[in-house]
């Protein structure tokens, strides 16, 4: 009778396993931002996992996790603020990062705010749970009391009609927008100053990660195999998307929001989907530093763990309705006793057994996540100057003609700044290499502290910068440098016991106006800088246009 009673329901869940239907609530309207689910379905990747897929549009007033948590879904899609749900007792599991880096960003009236620090007194759109940005805002020194919060419209009109000066918005939808509106806008990200989280976490209940750990991880694997397919045919999905979920975007705009997903989720160097925990514990670092957690929160069991052992009490409750039912019965009832007690110490066996086993899981499991780290550290460093810890050479090289082929695209400019330090070998002769290092690594602190998201600062080598500064005109960006200029000459650094200012140099080209390759560009900048030093130094020089002229400057006057 018992092993009848134990066979049944493990006959049901085979069945079961066959098709199950799931739900998926999203965390937004239909867009790129979910591809990589749509994909999955049109793909029968869920299909093939025994799944039938049903997704869940957003809903004002609609929270996923609480939609998962009442059984309206099965899955959901959250922002980070995943890990301040689970600290308030939410019962949630993380199972997969999407992005890497969070879209989240300030957008900001260009023509009135060129730096974080000019918000102060101007009107901000925020909602409460983007404590990321609130946290920016206050590292880059600008408290709440400080700026006038306005709720959120979830739109660029109020910006563009001048009824609010800054918005929050995704890096990968508001911006295209905007441009579409000829509007110019600044854009600053949190990851200017360190703070890095995750965006767009698949996650379900621990309930369900408990009872099943292998459903969540082939919807897991799904789901990232839909991921990996929507990042290999952006076209074709976007087409999907219009077909089949919607219209709202125009295509355009969906293959604007694939590529700059597809440089937040970073997949040549990080794998799809990957939890890191030290990142996790960053990111509740920054909900502490805002008074959202207190400090050094835990988070054990957040992250999704594929090697937990499915919850196996209805077992249990129908071995002691069958043991209840024998005894009732009376039969046998002295060698029914005598069963009981092997019963129970082989169960005490099985469960020591399993505590061994879950305390090796736990072990390997961090095992393995210390070895991701390191795996992802070593990446990093491959492509980080250990010196200044900006991108090198090599990864500009990779960086470069991506960006341009995207601009010419999408028709808009980049902008290239060679910067060199001037006279710097008299440095290292005067005061020594260590001193030169210093010089080095202050400029490439200004660098880090001026750029906006999605520029790319990288140390070209030696003494030589490069600034990539997509959608910038040859104007802005020359203004863009002849700031760097100013500032690195307003610098007092002390090499030798001495306060010393120096000076530097730079040559700016823009793409397409002079050169329509990456060498080209380089090539461009640095004649445009060779031009400067020979001209005095200390100042900046455009690159020579196609007609032989320097657009908008005459050969007879040094710039700065």
């Amino acid at each position: 009778m018992l092993l009848a009673g134990l066979a049944l329901p493990a006959g049901a869940a085979d069945a079961q396993r066959q098709s199950v239907a799931l739900t998926l609530q999203l965390n937004w309207k239909h867009q790129f931002q979910f591809a990589g689910y749509y994909a999955a379905i049109e793909k029968g990747f869920y299909r093939d996992a025994g799944f039938g897929v049903a997704l869940k549009e957003y809903q004002d007033g609609v929270d996923p996790v609480d939609s998962v948590l009442t059984g309206d879904a099965d899955y959901g899609v959250g922002a980070s603020e995943l890990v301040l749900r689970y600290a308030k007792g939410a019962p949630i599991v993380a199972v997969a990062a999407i992005l890497q880096h969070s879209p989240l960003v300030l957008i900001a009236r260009g023509s009135e705010v060129q730096t974080v620090q000019e918000l102060i007194g101007k009107r901000v759109e925020l909602t409460q749970h983007e404590a990321e940005l609130y946290a920016y805002l206050r590292r880059e020194g600008v408290a709440r009391d400080r700026i006038i919060e306005q709720p959120a419209s979830f739109g660029i009109q109020r910006l563009i009609d001048g009824q609010t000066d800054a918005i929050a918005g995704y890096s990968t939808d508001e911006p295209y927008a905007l441009q579409q509106a000829h509007f110019r806008y600044s854009i600053f990200s949190p990851r200017a100053t360190g703070i890095d989280f995750y965006g767009d976490t698949l996650f379900t209940s621990a309930k369900a990660a408990r009872a099943s750990p292998q459903q969540v991880a082939a919807f897991r694997a799904a789901s990232l195999r839909g991921w990996q397919y929507a990042l290999d045919h952006p076209e074709e999905m976007a087409d999907l998307i219009l077909a089949k979920y919607s219209t709202r975007h125009s295509r355009e705009h969906l293959l604007f929001e694939a590529a700059e997903m597809r440089r937040l989720m970073q997949p040549q160097l990080i794998e799809l989907g990957h939890l890191n925990p030290g990142r996790w514990l960053h990111i509740a670092a920054v909900y502490a530093e805002v008074g959202l957690l207190p400090e050094d929160y835990e988070l054990h069991g957040f992250i999704f763990d594929p090697n937990l052992r499915p919850d196996l009490s209805w077992a249990y409750r129908g071995l002691m309705a069958a043991l209840l039912l024998t005894l009732f019965m009376g039969v046998l009832a002295l060698r029914e006793a005598h069963n009981n007690r092997r019963l129970r110490s082989e169960i005490a066996k099985r469960e020591e057994m399993e505590t061994q086993l879950r305390e090796t899981n736990e072990r390997l499991g961090l095992q393995l996540d210390e070895v991701r780290t390191l795996q992802s550290r070593l990446e990093e460093q491959a492509v980080r100057d250990s010196l200044t810890g900006l991108y090198n050479r090599r990864y500009l090289d990779d960086a470069l003609p991506r960006e341009l082929q995207r601009a010419q695209r999408e028709n808009y400019p980049v902008a290239v700044v060679l910067a060199d330090i001037d006279r710097f070998k008299r440095v290292n002769d005067t005061y020594g290499h260590q001193a030169g290092d210093v010089v080095l690594q202050a400029l490439a602190n200004l660098l880090k502290d001026n750029v906006r998201g999605g520029d790319l600062p990288c140390r070209w080598g030696g003494e030589e910068f490069v600034l990539v500064l997509p959608r910038m005109p040859l104007e802005s960006a020359l203004a863009r440098a002849d700031a760097l200029r100013k500032s690195f000459n307003a610098l007092q650094l002390e090499l030798g016991g001495e306060k010393v200012r120096l000076t530097l140099s730079a040559g700016v080209a823009v793409f397409p106006q002079h050169g329509d390759g990456a060498t080209a560009l380089v090539h461009a900048a640095d004649d445009a800088l060779y031009e400067a030093k020979n001209g005095g130094r200390d100042q900046v020089r455009p690159a020579v246009g196609a007609a032989g002229e320097r657009a908008g400057f005459a050969d007879s006057q040094p710039q700065a």
